[in-house]
């Protein structure tokens, strides 16, 4: 569809679009546009140059902008519009993307043709720019930009970049963040790859509870259900299944649901990112036996189907000698512990006398007999350290007592990352909902600054290394509320030891993890109150709205692909509504985030409606509001 002319001076890299007048008053920001190079219509299976409108505006040549403005509100007999509408035209600036062909997207080497026509992108061209059927693309929405109504392109973003790369998810309160890394969750998940989600608030203690997989959204926006092909989610591919592989099920659900739920994930990735609502939509007709055959014929792809992906833990830090090569880690995770740091002098102490025997409050008190009895540390030093180590007893009881448990870290990274002793979920969350601000803290210090030196010291890889296999999963770590896990240092006047601690050990990652397939992704309300330096270390960019001065110019000193007009829409985006940018996608984009498949953590609070609900029995018995 034809909505433009190329106008006045152009280059390789931008031109000036007017409008044809029945456009002009679109939504067009953020919108993608083609053109051929020969001027003319573009060709779909040719060559196209791709654009991206990052500026509209109208001018009117014969009035200044106050007076255009005046002579459109006032009606001089029918004279005031039309005369200002006569001779005002839209513009659009447009930032050339690229250059496409079948070969895929390359620079543009060739200046834009003045006079040529400026066509919205065909399904084809958005197929070919944002979506890829590989399984290492994961789904996360539709496209929006003008012309795409009348079609759903999906936009895939390249996997790999997402966990080697690290990303980040902003958006305010209700923006639909947490839905956003949920559904990344979900597709990771569906792909095998292991995470570890520090869950701040349990957002993701449902992930395995795929009650919204059969909602969809209808064309007035409302709830629609989508039924099961065979009515009870019991088709011959489910008893396959079942009969096949001994699944297992999650919190006590039928097991032909849970079953149901892993194979229409699973084929969703099968089927060249074939949405999986999708799949519903088309009654479930590549469910098959056939496909539950060879899935069982993989390890890897029958255990996706027959365990449970996720594993929960309440938990906080075990407390004891991690070993020589750990030496430094035990003392450090005590200061995390406490949020207190440790003086040159009470270190050199604890140095002589960390290596005690026992775990928990056992461990604690044999070092605190220790630093008792060390004759070669100065009295003072020893009394304050065995203040310390019974405070230490305290906040450890204090844990236990709020029902989580001792995590040990060499435990758990065998658990997770080691391939020769590991567990077959592929997801571990970790609720810090019970546990201290200073505990939380210490959680991503000790786990990152564990799972990272056992990579870069301990012979763990991910990837082979000349005749010697991979011996390790590559990880990828989820911060949900980063701001409070990793917050932005105070300076010197910065007295939050966890914190520092955190950030240090999300720094290393930041900069080293890739060379390991170590990966993260931070998920924050308020962007402008996280590390700066780990967030700058992040390629991909998911931008939900955000409507603080703050958060918009730290959003955009940390990203360079997008004009300063385009994150202006960051204010105005509406729930569900996202940018992405950076190297998981090939240029910005605006689209409209899937929902999300599983059950959220906690629910949306409806505080008012729940007090009021009566008032629909009382309007109901009046008949107020109906119609006669």
């Amino acid at each position: 569809m034809k909505i433009g002319t190329v106008f006045d001076q152009t280059s390789t890299t931008e031109f000036i679009a007017m409008l044809d007048q029945q456009y002009d008053n679109e939504r067009l920001l953020f919108s993608y546009v083609e053109l051929s190079p020969n001027g003319g219509k573009p060709d779909p299976n040719g060559e196209r140059i791709i654009a991206r409108i990052t500026n509209a505006h109208k001018e009117n040549p014969l009035l200044s902008r106050d007076q255009a403005g005046i002579s459109a509100s006032v009606d001089v007999g029918g004279l005031g519009f039309e005369f200002s509408r006569r001779f005002t035209y839209g513009w659009a600036q447009c930032a050339v993307i690229g250059t496409l062909t079948n070969r895929g997207l390359d620079m543009n080497r060739r200046v834009v043709a003045p006079n040529a026509e400026v066509h919205t992108p065909s399904t084809q061209t958005l197929r070919q720019l944002f979506f890829s059927p590989s399984p290492s693309y994961v789904p996360l929405g539709s496209i929006e930009t003008f012309g795409s109504q009348d079609t759903e392109v999906p936009v895939t973003l390249n996997a790999d970049q997402l966990v080697t790369k690290h990303f980040c998810v902003f958006g305010m309160t209700g923006s639909g963040k947490t839905t956003t890394a949920a559904k990344l969750i979900e597709e990771l998940m569906a792909r095998g790859h292991r995470m570890i989600i520090f869950d701040s608030h349990d957002d993701y203690q449902n992930l395995e509870v795929f009650s919204g997989l059969f909602n969809d959204v209808g064309p007035n926006g409302q709830s629609v259900q989508l039924p099961c092909r065979v009515s009870n989610r019991n088709c011959d591919a489910v008893q396959l299944a079942i009969s096949q592989l001994s699944p297992v099920p999650v919190n006590n659900r039928p097991l032909n649901e849970c079953v149901c739920e892993r194979l229409i994930s699973t084929a969703s990735v099968v089927y060249e990112n074939e949405p999986a609502r999708r799949l519903l939509r088309q009654k479930c007709r590549k469910i098959t036996p056939q496909l539950v055959r060879v899935l069982s014929s993989q390890q890897s792809w029958s255990d996706l189907i027959s365990e449970p992906h996720v594993s929960g833990l309440r938990a906080f830090p075990e407390l004891r000698y991690y070993g020589d090569t750990f030496e430094d880690f035990s003392i450090v995770l005590l200061q995390s512990f406490q949020g207190e740091e440790f003086s040159s002098a009470q270190w050199r102490c604890l140095l002589q006398n960390i290596r005690q025997t026992g775990k928990g409050m056992s461990y604690l008190q044999n070092l605190y007999r220790a630093v008792r009895d060390d004759s070669t540390a100065r009295q003072d030093t020893r009394d304050v350290l065995q203040q310390m180590l019974n405070g230490l007893q305290r906040i450890y009881q204090d844990a236990l007592n709020a029902g989580a448990q001792a995590l040990d870290f060499e435990q758990f990274f065998q658990q997770v990352a080691d391939k020769a002793r590991g567990k077959p979920q592929n997801v571990y969350r970790l609720s810090l909902t019970d546990l201290s601000s200073n505990l939380r803290k210490a959680m991503v210090y000790g786990v990152v600054t564990y799972f990272f030196r056992s990579f870069k010291y301990g012979g763990y890889r991910a990837s082979q290394r000349g005749d010697q296999p991979a011996n390790a999963y590559p990880i990828l770590f989820v911060l949900e509320e980063a701001r409070a896990l990793i917050p932005k240092s105070a300076g010197l006047d910065d007295v939050d030891t966890s914190g520092k601690l955190a950030r240090r050990a999300m720094r290393e990652l930041a900069y080293e993890g890739r060379k390991f397939s170590l990966g993260y992704g931070l998920i924050s309300q308020k962007p402008s109150t996280v590390d700066q330096e780990v967030v700058s270390q992040a390629n991909t960019f998911i931008l939900h709205q955000l409507k603080s001065p703050d958060d918009q110019e730290y959003v955009r000193a940390v990203t360079e692909s997008m004009s300063r007009d385009e994150l202006e829409m960051v204010k105005s985006l509406g729930t569900g509504r996202a940018i992405v940018a950076g190297v998981a996608v090939q240029s910005p984009v605006l689209l409209r985030v899937y929902t999300r498949y599983s059950q959220e953590g906690i629910q949306e609070p409806t505080p008012i409606k729940d007090t009021l609900g009566s008032v629909d029995q009382i309007r109901q018995q009046l008949q107020i509001g109906e119609t006669s």
